[in-house]
């Protein structure tokens, strides 16, 4: 994906205990820099809250 593509969006986690992964985090910073939502991520994320997503902030601005 070009780079004047990524700048556009934001990469969501899932809460999956893999994605918390050292390695994973510093790839998601490579690559999202400050834009990725997920457990210790610049935008946190609701863990197990599937009522309070925060695509419902982004995306509808509930």
């Amino acid at each position: 994906m070009p780079l004047a593509a990524r700048r556009q969006f934001y990469f969501q986690q899932d809460g999956a205990l893999p994605h918390f992964a050292g390695e994973v985090r510093n790839w998601l910073k490579e690559v999202f820099l400050m834009r990725w939502i997920g457990r210790s991520g610049p935008i946190e994320w609701s863990p197990r809250s599937p009522d309070l997503t925060s695509l419902d902030f982004f995306c509808w601005s509930i």
